[in-house]
């Protein structure tokens, strides 16, 4: 291919004079010293040797929607016409070039000839310098980047290929949501299009699929990018946003849960029954109630037998207390040896009673520490909800009140607040 811009124009300009108008096309055609190719009605219907080893195109027939942007306004002229555009190619970035085209015959009919020569190496019309830097500097960002022209794959970077698994190669030229969109989600394209012609810039978080088919979540950004002439183009940015959000729940789930035990924490515990005198103020029909349990004997196992000790009976207590409670009631550590469960759906005063008698029994079994029987039991406070109550803090605090009247009746007990 011709190297020099200067060089390669007045090749072209011979090549031109060469050929008169409406002339008849032959062998030469195949071996002009820059690339050729025959359109007609919109579809290029041949293509010299240079042609086809730089675009990688060989059927006979091309869209030049699919072969050039920024060039749409030469198909239909008879008059020649120049003009700068953009060659897309099947295995490689597009490449900025300089173009003539021609009223010519290609076997018997009426066509027009489209001479080309490079223009510049690297991407989008820079000098060779300028494009080198471009294309190092994408594949430099840690994020998956593209640059697309209605719907097509003109460049990726590195870090798109490694995150969905196609190679570079392969890539230009293809349709981009062909690649990465999963089903039911073609409509965000035209919501990223309408944002794009808005304000020149679209957002979203979203789903994507790799080519394993594997749906990954991410974050997507979009802008508006002049890719040469009068044609756009979009810049697209994947962010994998998946290690984000296993941090942001892990966060959550430690802001919620008690850290030795893995129970709910107090501020989700006060959430839950919120939500929970939420629904009974829409229901009156629904009742539930909140014990508060405090462990009778906690302290002296751990002033004898040390902090470790007592961490494991803790965490021993709580998985008792989980299996003597249905999935949807709550159970959860308040501190030290405080702990309290809501029990959603809860029936009446014999349902109750029922839990306490068989939360008592099963703390109570011996807990084996480091080959030392411990035992401990609990001192339970219980509240009855009902419409009266003003408030979440009103319904704890008759649970706390009825909790130390249990202690105060010589522990191991449960006492239900009345009025």
């Amino acid at each position: 291919m011709v190297s020099s811009l200067s060089a390669g124009l007045e090749e072209l300009e011979q090549v031109r004079v060469a050929l008169p108008e409406r002339c008849a096309i032959d062998a030469a055609f195949e071996n002009l010293p820059c690339m050729a190719m025959i359109e007609r009605e919109g579809e290029f219907i041949a293509s010299n040797r240079m042609a086809r080893e730089v675009t990688g195109f060989t059927a006979e027939r091309q869209r030049v929607e699919q072969t050039l942007v920024g060039a749409y306004d030469f198909v239909g002229r008879d008059r020649r016409f120049r003009f700068d555009c953009l060659l897309l190619r099947k295995n490689a970035p597009p490449m900025q070039v300089n173009a003539v085209t021609q009223s010519a015959m290609y076997k018997g009919e009426p066509g027009r000839l489209l001479l080309m020569i490079e223009r510049a190496q690297g991407f989008a019309g820079a000098s060779d310098a300028e494009g080198s830097f471009v294309e190092d500097v994408l594949d430099a960002t840690p994020e998956a980047t593209v640059i697309a022209h209605e719907g097509r794959i003109l460049h990726v970077n590195r870090e798109f290929s490694r995150l969905f698994g196609y190679p570079v190669s392969e890539c230009s030229g293809q349709e981009l949501d062909e690649l990465v969109m999963p089903d039911g989600r073609r409509h965000e394209s035209e919501m990223i299009y309408h944002m794009l012609e808005q304000t020149g810039r679209a957002e979203m978080d979203t789903v994507r699929r790799t080519r394993s088919g594997e749906l990954v979540e991410m974050f997507v950004l979009a802008s508006r990018v002049r890719l040469g002439g009068d044609a756009y183009g979009m810049f697209v940015t994947y962010r994998d946003v998946r290690r984000q959000k296993q941090e942001e729940a892990r966060l959550q789930y430690n802001a919620m849960h008690d850290p030795l035990t893995g129970l709910a924490n107090r501020a989700l515990f006060l959430d839950r029954v919120e939500l929970t005198v939420g629904r009974l103020r829409r229901r009156p029909d629904r009742c539930f109630a909140v014990i508060f349990l405090d462990l009778d004997g906690f302290k002296a196992v751990n002033d004898s037998l040390g902090h470790a000790a007592g961490d494991t009976l803790l965490m021993t207590v709580a998985q008792r207390l989980k299996r003597c409670l249905r999935p949807q009631d709550v159970v959860s550590r308040f501190g030290g040896d405080e702990f309290a469960l809501l029990l959603d759906e809860s029936g009446g005063e014999e349902e109750v009673n029922g839990v306490a008698d068989r939360i008592q029994m099963e703390i109570g079994k011996p807990i084996d520490l480091d080959g030392v029987s411990a035992k401990v039991s609990a001192s339970m406070g219980i509240a009855m909800a009902r419409l009266a109550y003003e408030s979440v803090e009103e319904i704890l605090g008759h649970a706390d009140e009825a909790m130390y009247a249990a202690k105060a009746l010589g522990k191991s007990t449960h006492v239900i607040y009345r009025a």
